[in-house]
């Protein structure tokens, strides 16, 4: 027999005076072997923790919380934008994830737009961010701290995404650090303060970053492929469009874009486990995709949502939208960047593109002193100008660019608002920036005798400026809280019913973010698409109660009818007679209740 070591050796003397027998040694023993095998997990979670990528994110999000201090101190409370905007509908479709994964039934259909079904497709639905769903508690006021928490978070991603990149082409951190607060906090992402769904970026950033990695590309110089990277990057890619479309759409093609451009270069590779990491990744991202498609070509099939092409019209920027931004950015406030009465009052919000003026600056400085070669330069430029044309829409050669990807890119016809494409000329306006400065520290270093410390905080300089240029004025709402009686109603009913009044949109974005409170089945909704039978139910319902609202609402399987006397036009609804009605009606302090029978 082999000899024991005498740490490991056990024998019955081991029993001695002090207490500690054989199970007391076994004991110790596995503790200290459990010890040794977590010691590599906590060694790489700390290493992680510290890591370059990690301090991004920290920055990242102390200053997305000191630009959103006000909801970091009143999360539950508080959102940014008014009420009656899209973060009530956003809260919503949160917290209807937390209800779907904690009692279950369909995702799909939701608690509003009664009797329509696959409701929840309507929209962009965030199922990326389905593990908040754990957090926050139930109740409206657990659905705005969610919403809260995944808003902090969209910018503080958006920078690290944007820092990491850099990094891997080749950028200084100080230039890195510029492209990522230009990718999150751009002026023109000001304008989209109330649409979590645009915010979202951070995985597109993250994603080219995991894939540059991954394959060791760099524009200064290659590196080792790391293909697991490759495979994390392509991960990455499907959790991004799992978030919404309105982002996710034009990101798959670019996506499919990046994949051709692998497929092409595969022969140059040399690597098995590239290959492999790439194509099991490409598959995910497909499967994910194709998905989370289902359910959105059901609605389409179901219910004939279609874009038409003179809404691209109305939602087209005009030229001067180019260097127009909101009334919410602080640097800019009443300046010439803020000339709105040039730009047409139609969805003028989806209008402003400016990217700022200091990013701009550097970029076309970038195009000439830059740590990036020549042909990455003219890459870059022609990204921006590709982008640039296309945001346009309509009022660029009357929309014949456009128009082509129209009529012949698949999904491009389902998206209206060309604006929004201005996000992609974000990161390549960052990355020229980035080399220009990048290009300045080494000029420094090698032509002046200035200490690094000073160079470093030089350097430093560029990217404090586009930050005050981001800093955003915004407007904040009161969480509006559910009267006592309506949340009663709520909870108590069963049956599918309808609040009134809904003299207009608003009024349901709150009623959806009430429903939060036990979830009842309703006819109200809001969304980017609106069924027929809402439209029918919104219209008859203004005569509420008469012969045909009753039947016509009794016909869709409507049996209750709650009237918030407090809303506008309530009272109005709640005096009007119901004598000879088969209606029975109950008062109370908040609203009046109507029970459709026969």
């Amino acid at each position: 027999m082999g000899a024991i070591s005498a740490p490991d050796a056990v024998s019955e003397s081991d029993e001695g005076d002090d207490g500690k027998g054989r199970e007391g040694r076994l004991a110790t023993l596995a503790a200290r072997a459990g010890k040794v095998r977590w010691r590599p997990v906590a060694s790489w979670t700390g290493r992680m923790l510290k890591s370059e990528g990690a301090v991004a994110f920290y920055f990242g999000l102390l200053i997305s919380a000191v630009f959103n201090y006000r909801i970091v101190l009143n999360p539950r409370s508080l959102t940014t934008g008014g009420l009656g905007e899209d973060p009530m509908l956003q809260a919503w479709e949160l917290a209807w994830l937390r209800h779907w994964v904690t009692d279950g039934g369909s995702l799909w259909t939701a608690n509003q737009f009664f009797p329509a079904v696959d409701n929840f497709a309507f929209s962009d639905a965030l199922l990326g961010y389905l593990p908040l769903s754990l957090f926050g508690g139930d109740g409206q006021y657990g659905a705005i701290f969610r919403y809260n928490v995944a808003y902090v978070l969209a910018f503080a991603l958006a920078f690290t995404g944007a820092y990491l990149l850099a990094k891997q082409l080749g950028s200084s951190w100080q230039g890195a650090a510029l492209a990522g607060i230009v990718f999150a906090w751009a002026p023109w992402r000001v304008t989209h303060i109330h649409h979590l769904n645009v915010l979202s970026t951070g995985g597109i950033a993250l994603a080219l970053w995991a894939l540059a990695r991954g394959h060791g590309y760099s524009f200064r110089e290659r590196t080792e492929p790391r293909p697991w990277w490759i495979f994390a990057g392509w991960l990455i890619a499907a959790w991004q469009v799992s978030i919404g479309f309105a982002i996710g759409l034009p990101f798959a093609h670019v996506m499919g874009v990046i994949g051709l451009v692998i497929v092409v270069a595969a022969w140059r590779l040399r690597s098995r486990a590239v290959v492999i990491a790439n194509a099991y990744g490409a598959v995910v991202f497909l499967v994910v995709t194709a998905l989370l498609i289902v359910p959105y070509f059901r609605v389409v099939d179901m219910y004939g949502f279609k874009r038409h092409w003179e809404e691209i019209g109305a939602f087209s920027p005009p030229v001067n939208g180019l260097w127009t931004t909101s009334y919410q950015n602080w640097l800019w406030f009443e300046s010439a960047f803020t000339h709105h009465e040039e730009i047409p009052a139609l969805n003028i919000g989806e209008k402003f593109l400016f990217p700022g003026l200091f990013v701009v600056v550097l970029a076309v400085i970038g195009l000439f002193v830059s740590a990036w070669r020549i042909r990455v330069r003219a890459m870059l430029a022609s990204a921006v100008a590709v982008v640039v044309v296309l945001a346009l829409g309509t009022n660029f050669l009357d929309g014949a660019v456009y128009r082509f990807l129209w009529d012949y890119l698949p999904g491009w016809n389902a998206m209206r608002t060309p604006g929004r494409l201005i996000l992609w000329a974000l990161l390549p306006l960052g990355l020229l920036a980035a080399g220009a400065v990048t290009e300045f520290g080494r000029l420094l270093v090698d032509r002046t005798q200035v200490s690094l410390k000073l160079i470093a905080i030089y350097l430093f300089v560029p990217a404090l400026a586009v930050l005050v240029e981001g800093i955003p004025k915004l407007p904040y709402a009161e969480n509006p809280g559910i009267p006592p009686d309506l949340k009663r109603a709520f909870m108590e009913t069963k049956d599918p019913l309808l609040v009134l009044p809904i003299a207009d949109g608003h009024a349901d974005l709150t009623y959806l973010l009430w429903s939060t409170e036990g979830f009842p089945t309703m006819a109200n909704g809001n969304s980017g698409n609106f069924p027929k039978s809402y439209w029918e139910i919104r219209e008859i319902s203004r005569t509420f109660p008469d012969a045909e609202s009753i039947d016509v609402l009794r016909n869709y399987g409507i049996r209750k009818v709650i009237v918030l006397k407090a809303q506008p036009y309530g009272v109005d609804f709640a005096n009007r007679p119901v004598a000879g009605l088969p209606v029975e009606r109950t008062e109370s302090n908040d609203i009046v209740e109507y029970t459709i029978t026969g």
